[in-house]
Formats: C-alpha cells, structure tokens, sequence
C-alpha cells in the first residue's frame, strides 16, 4: 500500500492521454484522460470528464466538498452507516438522491467491493489509506485528500475544481474563504491577549477533544484554546481536575444533549462557562463545523460572534448561513432549517 505523505500537493497537471480503452459508444473515439497529482503526491490518472464518483472513509466530509462545487449529483453511494442518523440530514437535505444509492460502508466501515464495483464509477475519493491497491487492481482510480492541516480545506477545494472542471467555482470559494478570515481577524485585531476567553471544545461524556482540530477555529475566532499544544494527532483525553484547573470561559459541546449534560455534571459547576452560562453546541450542517470541512470559514465568524457578540453584534450568522448555501450549496435554506444548523439540533 502507498504511505500517504502528509504534504500538500496543490498543483494539478492536465494532460491528455490516447489510452487504449475502449471506443466510445457514441463518437468511436478513444476516452480522453488526465493525469493530476493527489494530496498524498500521488501521480493518477483519470477520465477527463468525470459522471460518477464514490465517495469512501469520511464521507460525509469529502461530500461537503463536492456539494461546494455544485458535484453532489456525481455521488453515486449513499451515506455509510455510521451516518444514516439524524445527525447527518443536511446531507441528503442536499442531495435527495444519497437516500435511495447502495451503502458502501457497513458497521465496520469496511468497503464492499462487490458493491462498488457494480457502480462503476469513474473515480473514487477518500481520505483513508485503505487497500488502494484492491481498487488499482480493479482498474479504478482512487484520489487522496487530506485534512491534517486548515490549508488542506483550500488545497481539497482547488484540486477538486480542477479534476472536475469547476475550478471558477472552486476559485470562488477560496475567495470566500480568505475573505472571511480577514473580516473576523480586522475585526479581532485590537483585542488583548488577556481579553481572549479560555475556550474548550470537548465531549463531555469521554472528556476528549477530538482530533485536536478545534485550535485552529477558536483561536482565529478570538479565543484561547486551552487544549492548545497538548498534543497534534489524534484525540486529547483529560480528567475533571484538568478541567476545573483550565476554568474555561466558554465550553463548546457536539450536541444540544451535551449542553445539559454538562450544566447537570456538579464537578464542572463552578467554571467559569458554566456558572456564566456560556456553554454552547457547536453548528451542524453537511458536516459539523468543529471538523475541517467546506463551512469551516462560517465556523471562524460564528465563534468569533458567539466570543465576542458585541464587536459583531452586525454580523447576523442567519444570514451568513442562507448566503453561503445558496451560493455554494445551490439550496435555499428555511429559517427552521437555518435555525437547526446554528443551534447543533440533529432532530
């Protein structure tokens, strides 16, 4: 299996192929290829226009880039199992048609290749390393992303316009994107150091943050981390005692349940977040915002209103999300639905 380097590799070489596949039926021509390098350096090559896309490993994900690039309808498998919950509804909110295509990945996330490949898809898209070289062999080609880093969102977003022909689409959206962190930092840019809350984002039921993402946002956002520097890989687990030594200003939850988890938990008490009521549900929409995916700038300015309501007391995040979904998730969002996605509410 080929070692995912954790390099970014932005740059993507079209170059046209005559393989020897099979002639068309329409035109009698050979089918034209391209040749682009992933996000693990690795150099594929693939049809030139792409109809039918499987998405495997953190779809949900690799979903939301494709809905960002007006791909959605390219996705020929439905949602694995671990989110056919209601959790993850934005998702077919957004591409109706997930609901009723085969399931790839069962309980044990393992890919059914039987299934796969009576879809025949023009390419698959993943984040894992799994048995590439089981899809090589079958003559499917498969592209890495990544997202270890917050540059990989915009490195995602870049290849992918360009392996899919969208890329004035995807150059709008990294416009978005910076421009969204310049308006967030202008507004940050005289705020102290000693200003800044402590801030902890955590499942209150295994006392973890998961995978050390949350520093990136709420320190953009105005924040201080308070799990900043404790590890870069995988989960940080810490005890109550760590926590009430932290005494976060504000704590920042996957779910509405967890809120009142954490204002039942006697042992957090008397921190800070909670005895202010500053305890929050992080945003949930094609994928919660705590994670690097497409609506990973409307994370940075909701933290930055919901740490500092007063200096964006003009930004009205309602807005901002119905703004972006119409424009790059082409879908009218209601208010109900705008509603649930701000407040983290599955149901």
């Amino acid at each position: 299996m080929m070692k995912i380097r954790g390099v970014l590799r932005c740059a993507v070489w079209v170059v046209f192929l005559v393989c020897c596949q099979p002639l068309s039926s329409w035109g009698g021509e050979p089918e034209k290829k391209i040749t682009v390098t992933d996000m693990a350096g690795r150099t594929v090559v693939i049809p030139l226009r792409i109809d039918r896309i499987a998405t495997i490993g953190p779809v949900p994900v690799i979903n939301s880039y494709l809905f960002t690039l007006g791909a959605g309808g390219k996705i020929v498998n439905g949602l694995p199992h671990f989110a056919l919950t209601r959790k993850w509804r934005v998702q077919t909110v957004l591409a109706p048609h997930l609901t009723g295509q085969p399931v790839l990945q069962g309980p044990s996330r393992e890919v059914n290749m039987e299934v796969l490949l009576k879809l025949s898809p023009d390419v698959i898209i993943t984040m894992t390393p799994w048995n590439v070289k089981a899809f090589e062999d079958r003559g499917i080609p498969i592209l890495f992303l990544e997202w270890k880093n917050t540059s990989d969102i915009k490195a995602n977003i870049k290849l992918l316009g360009s392996v899919l022909n969208r890329t004035p689409r995807s150059d709008a959206y990294l416009r978005y994107f910076e421009n969204t962190i310049n308006r967030v930092r202008q507004g940050l840019k005289d705020v102290p150091e000693k200003s800044r809350p402590k801030v902890l984002y955590f499942d209150p039921s295994t006392l973890t943050t998961p995978l050390v993402i949350a520093d990136w946002w709420i320190e953009e956002g105005g924040g201080r981390s308070v799990t900043a520097g404790i590890s870069r890989s995988g989960n940080v687990r810490y005890s109550h005692e760590q926590v009430l030594l932290w005494n976060p200003d504000i704590m920042i939850v996957p779910s509405q349940e967890q809120i009142k988890a954490v204002y039942r938990d006697r042992r957090l008490a008397k921190t800070g977040a909670v005895l202010n009521k500053r305890v929050y549900a992080i945003p949930v929409g094609a994928h919660p915002w705590s994670h690097r995916t497409a609506e990973q700038p409307l994370t940075v300015l909701w933290a930055a209103k919901t740490f500092f309501p007063g200096r964006f007391r003009q930004v009205s995040m309602e807005r901002e999300v119905q703004t972006f979904y119409r424009r790059f998730f082409d879908y009218e969002l209601s208010e109900e639905d705008t509603r649930k996605i701000l407040t983290g509410d599955a149901g």
